[in-house]
């Protein structure tokens, strides 16, 4: 099978994207995750006074924070997933393929799960990690079955160095400099 060298590199640039922000929602969730435990360990324990200002504005602030790292990074993961798609539809006519779809499904109904189940936070964080997993290997297996296809380990997916040895090397840009670089170079008696 023969690609497009646009199509490819595309398609790797967006599998890394792809890889990328589901790390980041990844993280997000499992720190709000985290203080939503702490915030809750805080108010039952009597550490925190669940009517003072200062609580409810840690809360709020904390809230906040979160919700907009979540908010940017499912806007992210989502966006680049569609590139993805679309870039893994042009490479090859089967797209990310059962291994793709199939990830892509778990992972929203796991993402799905996590949201509108009334679980505890261990739970929804469980979810959330399979939710990251699914997407992963279905991302990664579809790489590994487009690299197969294409017999290309690399997926055009880095550019090479601007600047080359090449282009340090006068006797290939220009003879005369080379020459007077040796004229000059040698000692005189």
């Amino acid at each position: 099978m023969t690609a497009h060298e646009g199509d490819l590199e595309t398609f790797a640039l967006a599998t890394r994207r792809v890889i990328r922000f589901s790390v980041a929602y990844l993280l997000v969730s499992l720190i709000a995750t985290v203080l939503t435990m702490a915030g809750v360990l805080a108010l039952r324990s009597g550490a925190t006074n669940p009517l003072s200002p200062g609580t409810y504005a840690g809360f709020l602030l904390g809230g906040l924070v979160i919700g907009l790292l979540t908010l940017i990074s499912v806007l992210g993961l989502l966006v680049s997933t569609v590139v993805w798609i679309i870039s893994t539809h042009r490479v090859t006519p089967a797209g990310p393929g059962a291994a793709g779809y199939g990830g892509l499904f778990l992972t929203v109904l796991l993402m799905a799960l996590s949201y509108l189940l009334s679980v505890p936070a261990g739970v929804v964080a469980a979810l959330q990690i399979g939710a990251w997993i699914a997407l992963l290997a279905g991302v990664i297996l579809t790489r590994a079955r487009i690299r197969r296809l294409t017999g290309r380990p690399d997926l055009a997916g880095r550019r090479q160095p601007i600047v080359t040895s090449d282009d340090w090397d006068a006797s290939k840009w220009d003879p005369d400099v080379v020459r007077d670089i040796e004229r000059r170079g040698r000692p005189t008696d």
